[in-house]
């Protein structure tokens, strides 16, 4: 015996469900478009997403890597090691 059930959706709901759904992630963005725009201005060109990402990951690998003074040694050296890979990038991003 096979049950099945088929669950429809309302055009109103859809609609409400999809403006959630694109005001979330309008909000997740803002705070990176506004990292981008610091960025642009410190370095006085246009920055984009992938290089916004890869100095804000440089930057908190630097701050593991510093910050917290009671780690034990094999993952501070893990975040020197992840400081380092993102260092190497990040350089080739600007080169």
């Amino acid at each position: 015996m096979e049950k099945r059930m088929t669950m429809t959706v309302s055009p109103a709901a859809d609609k409400k469900i999809t403006e959630m759904v694109k005001k979330a992630a309008n909000m997740i963005k803002t705070p990176l478009r506004m990292l981008r725009k610091y960025y642009s201005s410190v370095l006085g060109r246009g920055v984009s997403r992938a290089e916004a990402r890869a100095i804000t990951e440089t930057q908190i690998a630097f701050f593991i890597t510093v910050m917290p003074a009671d780690l034990p040694i094999i993952i501070r050296l893990a975040a020197c090691a992840w400081l380092v890979a993102k260092v190497k990038r990040i350089k080739s991003y600007l080169s």
